[in-house]
């Protein structure tokens, strides 16, 4: 699937506009881009708005709902499948730099202390930013366990 035809952008602008203006919402399209991610072109666009914090939700849920309808309108206008990574103000590139810092942070203490430690993260996507930073590193393991909202990730040192 190749998206990247100019009139294929317009018409993905303003599929994305008016979605927004039919739920009262002004937003202004900073960026909108294709990356390939594994076998996948992924349409990435990042919105500004005044509400963003409205359309962001708590922890981002709202946000993940948006992304999931305003796929499924894509998938439908275009009459093909697009795999979207929609973000507002920046919400999650920010979080995903938090979580990155955390999970350094955490192995960081964790090879200094020699004790594992536990990151409660309820969401797979934060819990995967976490364990892609620290699969680079040979000096700790990472596990999550748990089930649901009670899953958690555990950081220990290699022995």
């Amino acid at each position: 699937m190749i998206l990247e035809e100019k009139s294929e952008t317009k018409t993905i602008e303003k599929i994305i506009k008016d979605f927004f203006s039919a739920a009262g919402y002004y937003v202004e399209i900073r960026n909108i881009d294709f990356k390939q991610e594994r076998d996948n072109q992924v349409l990435c666009v990042n919105l500004g708005t005044d509400e963003a914090q409205m359309l962001i939700g708590k922890q981002g849920l709202v946000l993940s709902d948006i992304q999931l309808l305003l796929r499924k309108i894509l998938n439908k206008q275009l009459d093909k499948e697009v795999f979207l990574n929609l973000d507002i103000d920046n919400y999650k590139r920010k979080k995903e730099d938090y979580l990155r810092d955390l999970a350094v942070d955490v192995a960081n203490e964790v090879c200094a202390t020699g004790k594992e430690k536990e990151i409660s993260l309820p969401s797979p996507f934060d819990r995967r930013v976490v364990h892609m930073e620290l699969g680079k590193r040979d000096n700790v393991i990472v596990e999550s366990i748990g089930e649901g909202e009670e899953r958690h990730i555990v950081v220990r040192p290699v022995k």
